[in-house]
């Protein structure tokens, strides 16, 4: 109707104007009825006129506004979509003209109010796709030059839009993509591996200036070339065959890291050996037994090939085969007990076990060309005799002397499992297994008798001469003290007593000699055979306390230092079921069943400065490996360092090298005086500063041993260091030893030596001189004798064996004996001027004490003749001499000697 009447106005009036009002802005979108702005306040004189109205717009979309005549307000007629209607005007600044035609009397104006309509935020950003999938050859060398192009955001607004680049865990891509943000573009930043890594998954981010946001999935794929071999699974790898009543069938692992063809395989032999093939395809190995043939090799080359392209690449596979089933394992026990197999009981320790007996199934005879280990859940409890075959009890193992050397349990048992090993001597991968698992029963009475050995176990620091009683043991030769032994000892260590005591005449070490092997012999008599003589090997052991060897397999450590702040973390070993841990103080000091860890149930420890106790491992089933260890636990605080219990600085010893020199003694002043005693566990631990490769120290007692002494003196510094919390103290010690080896004792000694074997050569010749003087002296008496006897025959009436002595008659049929008497002796003499002068005595050794030999005397008339008897007929034979004639004075007068 105002269209019409504004066209009509045009023709008819000749008044009329056009006015142009301020602009007006509003936003998109707003609700409909919504007032614009007041036309009075736009218009004026609004009120006044007669009519007023909007002019219709050409086009239908821009009849957005209508006029509240009432309320003189220009209202929002329709919706208005900045996006739709501003599309085609100016995007960025959109302008709608409305115009409103009044009409007053004869003139109609018409005003032109522009409304500007802002655009809102009220469309999200959007993709035209869902993801973007990228592809990239790997191991590209031109990848520096390439870019990918990336899909755009769209805001209907027309906002400004910014791009970013994130990984799926919204980490930056550092060092492996780039984003130009400005054409949009993805740049590679190195070449990529397929096999490293065939796939990233990225998310690009599209935001416009209100903050608004959406991202979309780039997926980056790494397109495979042939550019990897197949690879084995391992170098080499082993099968084993048990197997001969059957075909069997193995699969060789292998991989292509390349995809589709680049990784399809294709198997070949590229040896050839009897028994064996392969499938090419799949790769499967194919042992048929009886086509094998046994050779020396057992090894199969298998070459694997892609089908890649444009080259086929290949790799070369060993594949090893462990033949299990060649040999017959056999161990045949002598087992003397009928109710059962498995028990084997040992009466005699020189006697084998059993024997190993090793069947070739295929040359169907005992293999000669075999190997075999022996294994056992006893550690080295057995060994096996390589010439017959024969198994025996290992006589050194630690376990077994152990077992053996505990008199204490007479008869035992023990489980043992074996396990052995044959194996071809050409061909190792000829192999075979077999377990046995038996129990050995051990009746020491019975065997030490049958084998006549005696095992013994002494510590190293035994003293010299501390006696080692045989007389307990069961042997039958020991049982009483009726016979005489002697022992028999290469090392010169030991010997033994009439009470059949063992004794050192050495010290011992561990480091030096850990067993030793004697003898002991009966020494015979007239009434003794060699069949029935006594004859025991006497089997030492030496130990050292602090060992690990005493406590196995229980224990990992001889003994244990705990502290109050470190037991609650302490933990024993773990133990089979069969062993039980027990303490020796269960009201005080309990072990947990469970986890084996330790509780304090007396609070009053924790007032002390430390406390012992032990912990034994109680063995069920073999008694003789029970075993405890001691544990002090520190309560209090270490204040003191260890002292010696000398001052020790300087000492002087005379010994020979490869011997015990001295034992460092000291103590710590923190503990009790009983604990100081107490060896274990040791207060102190020793160790020698310098490095001097000729001195030892044994770390907890304290012996120092010399292995070569070649010097006089030796400095050098003993470092003490004693346990407690929260820290350990030390004491340096500085020491000398002065001394001479036997060797330089020696050296010194040949002068005196051999100024006393002149000093005796010399007495030797001076007494052969006087032995030569009185021999001369007695001959001449024995010639004075005879001529006597021819002067003096008137004198005697008597037949020639009588003589008269005194008037008196000795009549003899023999001559005189000599007479052996250890405390008078009876010289010759010369008589001269009728006195007698002694000769020079010569002494003789007397007889021995003890000796058997039997003196013969003969008895003239039954009577014997005594000493006084022989001296009283020398002083009446002398008397005759003496009143004789001149003839006869000056000649020697024999006596009785």
């Amino acid at each position: 109707m105002i269209f019409l009447i504004f066209f009509f106005q045009l023709i008819f009036v000749h008044s009329q104007t056009i006015k142009q009002l301020n602009e007006i802005s509003i936003d998109e979108e707003l609700p409909i009825g919504t007032i614009v702005t007041f036309l009075n306040d736009k218009i004026p004189n609004l009120d006044q006129s007669l009519e007023y109205d909007l002019v219709k717009p050409f086009s239908s979309d821009l009849d957005l506004f209508s006029i509240d005549h009432i309320r003189h307000t220009l209202n929002i007629k329709k919706r208005i979509d900045y996006e739709q209607i501003c599309l085609n005007i100016n995007f960025h600044h959109c302008l709608i003209s409305i115009n409103i035609a009044v009409s007053n009397h004869d003139t109609i104006n018409v005003y032109i109010i522009p409304i500007h309509i802002k655009n809102i935020d009220d469309n999200l950003i959007k993709f035209f796709v869902n993801r973007t999938i990228i592809e990239i050859e790997e191991n590209d060398e031109y990848w520096f030059n390439k870019t990918y192009i990336l899909p755009h955001a769209y805001d209907a607004d027309g906002d400004l839009i910014t791009y970013s680049l994130y990984l799926h865990n919204w980490n930056k891509p550092n060092g492996l993509f780039e984003l130009d943000d400005k054409n949009l573009l993805l740049k590679p930043l190195k070449k990529f591996d397929r096999e490293e890594q065939n796939l990233y998954l990225l998310r690009l981010i599209a935001e416009n200036i209100y903050e608004k946001d959406i991202s979309i999935d780039i997926i980056i794929i790494i397109k495979d070339i042939n550019d990897n071999s197949p690879q084995c699974q391992y170098n080499k790898t082993l099968f084993s065959i048990n197997n001969i009543n059957s075909i069997s069938i193995f699969k060789i692992n292998v991989t292509d890291l390349d995809e589709n063809d680049n990784g399809k395989l294709e198997y070949n032999l590229i040896n050839s050996l009897s028994g064996f093939s392969i499938d090419h395809i799949n790769g499967y190995i194919i042992f048929n037994y009886t086509e094998w043939k046994r050779t020396n090799e057992t090894k199969l080359l298998i070459n694997i090939t892609d089908y890649g392209k444009p080259y086929r690449l290949s790799t070369k596979c060993i594949i090893e085969f462990k033949l299990t089933f060649l040999f017959d394992i056999n161990l045949k026990l002598n087992n003397n007990n009928e109710k059962n197999n498995n028990i084997i009981s040992i009466d005699n320790l020189n006697l084998p076990i059993g024997q190993l007996i090793i069947i070739d199934k295929q040359e169907k005879k005992f293999c000669l060309n075999c190997l075999f280990n022996f294994n056992s859940s006893l550690d080295d409890i057995f060994y096996i005799n390589k010439k017959t075959l024969n198994l025996y009890l290992n006589l050194n193992s630690l376990l077994l002397i152990r077992i053996l050397s505990n008199n204490l349990i007479n008869n035992e048992n023990l489980l043992i499992n074996i396990s052995i090993n044959v194996w071809d001597i050409n061909n190792p991968l000829i192999i075979s297994s077999k377990n046995y698992t038996f129990l050995l029963n051990f009746n020491k009475e019975n065997f030490f008798k049958n084998s006549n050995i005696i095992f013994i176990k002494i510590n190293e620091n035994i003293l010299l001469n501390e006696k080692i009683s045989l007389i307990n043991y069961f042997h039958s030769c020991l049982n009483n003290q009726t016979k005489e032994f002697i022992l028999i000892d290469s090392t010169n260590t030991f010997d033994i007593d009439k009470n059949y005591n063992l004794f050192i005449k050495k010290y011992l070490n561990t480091k030096q000699q850990q067993n030793y092997e004697l003898i002991l012999k009966e020494i015979q008599n007239n009434q003794t055979d060699d069949i029935n003589q006594c004859l025991i090997k006497l089997r030492i052991h030496v130990y050292n306390s602090y060992s690990v060897s005493n406590i196995y397999p229980y224990f990992s450590q001889s003994f244990y230092i705990l502290t109050s702040n470190n037991i609650s973390q302490f933990v024993l070993p773990s133990l089979p079921s069969y062993v039980k841990y027990i303490s020796s103080e269960p009201n005080k000091i309990l072990i947990d069943e469970k986890n084996a860890s330790i509780k304090i149930q007396s609070s009053s420890l924790f007032s002390s400065y430390s406390y012992d106790f032990y912990i034994k491992a109680i063995d069920s089933q073999i008694p003789s490996l029970s075993c405890s260890i001691p544990i002090r636990i520190y309560f209090g605080i270490n204040q003191q360092s260890p002292r010696l219990f000398e001052n020790l600085t300087k000492q002087s010893i005379e010994i020979s090298s490869r011997e015990f020199i001295y034992q460092i003694q000291a103590y710590d002043p923190d503990l009790s005086f009983n604990n100081q005693n107490n060896l274990f566990p040791p207060t102190i631990e020793y160790e020698i500063d310098d490095s001097l490769e000729n001195v030892e120290i044994e770390r907890y007692t304290g012996r120092i041993f010399f292995k070569n002494i070649n010097q006089s003196i030796y400095n050098f510094t003993i470092i003490l260091t004693d346990f407690g919390q929260p820290n350990r103290l030390i004491t340096r010690q500085q020491i000398t030893f002065d001394f001479i080896s036997n060797e330089k004792l020696n050296q010194q000694e040949i002068p005196i030596i051999i100024s006393t074997t002149f000093i005796l050569i010399s007495a030797c010749i001076l007494s052969i001189i006087i032995l030569l003087i009185i021999i001369i002296i007695l001959f001449n008496c024995y010639q004075g004798k005879l001529s006597t006897k021819k002067s003096l025959s008137n004198l005697s009436p008597t037949t020639p064996d009588s003589c008269l002595i005194d008037n008196e008659y000795i009549t003899t049929t023999t001559s005189l004996p000599r007479v052996v008497n250890r405390e008078q002796r009876i010289y010759p003499t010369i008589s001269n001027d009728n006195q007698r002068k002694l000769l020079e005595q010569i002494h003789l050794p007397p007889p021995s004490l003890y000796s058997n030999e039997k003196l013969s005397i003969k008895q003239d008339y039954q009577r014997n003749l005594s000493m006084n008897d022989i001296n009283k007929y020398l002083e009446r034979f002398e008397k005759i001499y003496n009143n004789s004639s001149e003839h006869h004075l000056g000649e020697p007068v024999g006596s009785v000697v």
